[in-house]
């Protein structure tokens, strides 16, 4: 039997020195063949050289590793490059992030399943800190409700409408999906989107290319503490007003180029317009608080999100709450 060729890229970003290598010894660790697997770190401006991690701070494996520098340019650029990168005869490609880890036998149980005829394989994770496992603790997927592949219960089948479920209540994680080149290898990360979005807007590309996902619901990642632009940005932090505007930018394009059912319309457009609310609400924090405005990313989004009926419905229904109090 040919064992399948896989590429793990991995975009490579960090201030701190030493990350890498764990990411990389959790991949030399997989049981899987070395002579059947390589490794592009995509180095995007690091100010921490990937080349001298490699060398400097990486367990000696016997894995085989290139690395492909660019100017920074953001996560869904870097693994666009890598993308551009792989070996020819590439079967799969596995996603990892430079400071997370893989457990378990990831890429061993990816291949079992896209064996299977599946296209995209993601699995259940450990964010940073947790002890409960993400599946358990967000609930946004059960199981039980997706046909169980073989015998084994922890590996099943996605069936439902992936669009409004990644829309709504998203369950894939960049760092465990692995993907078969040959069906989906054409799909791209969209551009920009550091913020967040980027990686959603990818895999609704998978679904345009014709995705079959299947899933583990045992943990198969562990979390590192690298930067997540998404969570970093929270409420009263110098990075909301991005962050809602490359929001903004991945549910309008979900809607107008991806969403179909009635349901994930509706719910699209009630984020929406809780989005122009919060970047209302993030304005009047800052002025009253005497903090420096990105009016930069105000215009941004003022421009692209003009003021809609759901907006003002919404905002009418808040009032309404807020008087029932």
């Amino acid at each position: 039997m040919v064992t399948p060729k896989i590429a793990v890229i991995i975009p490579f970003f960090q201030r701190e020195a030493g990350i890498l290598g764990r990411a990389l010894k959790s991949i030399a660790d997989q049981n899987y063949p070395k002579s059947d697997l390589y490794v592009i770190v995509v180095d995007d401006g690091s100010p921490v050289s990937a080349e001298n991690e490699i060398k400097t701070n990486t367990p000696s494996t016997d894995l085989r590793v290139k690395v492909v520098r660019q100017h920074n340019a953001g996560p869904n650029e870097a693994r666009n490059t890598g993308l551009q990168n792989l070996e020819p005869g590439t079967s799969f490609v596995a996603y990892l992030d430079s400071d997370d880890e893989w457990v378990g036998d990831h890429l061993e149980r990816a291949v079992k399943v896209l064996a299977l005829g599946y296209t995209a394989y993601f699995a259940n994770l450990y964010h940073l800190g947790d002890d409960i496992d993400e599946f358990s603790k967000a609930k946004r997927v059960q199981p039980l409700d997706h046909p169980m592949l073989g015998n084994d219960p922890s590996l099943r089948a996605y069936e439902g409408d992936m669009v409004h479920q990644i829309a709504t209540a998203n369950i894939i994680f960049m760092p465990s999906l692995v993907i078969d080149a040959t069906a989906l290898g054409q799909a791209r990360f969209p551009l920009a989107h550091r913020h967040g979005g980027g990686d959603y807007l990818y895999w609704m590309e998978l679904i345009q290319h014709g995705a079959r996902f299947a899933f583990s619901t045992t943990p198969e990642v562990r979390c590192g503490k690298g930067i997540n632009m998404w969570y970093g940005s929270g409420w009263g932090t110098d990075g909301l007003a991005m962050r809602i505007v490359d929001e903004a930018r991945f549910r309008r394009t979900v809607l107008t180029k991806y969403a179909d059912a009635a349901v994930t319309r509706e719910s699209l457009q009630r984020r929406l317009a809780e989005l122009q609310v919060n970047m209302l609400r993030d304005i009047v924090h800052r002025l009253r608080r005497r903090k420096k405005v990105n009016w930069k990313a105000v215009r941004s989004y003022a421009s692209e999100n003009p003021p809609t009926w759901e907006l003002f419905k919404y905002i009418m229904r808040i009032g309404t709450n807020q008087r029932k109090r």
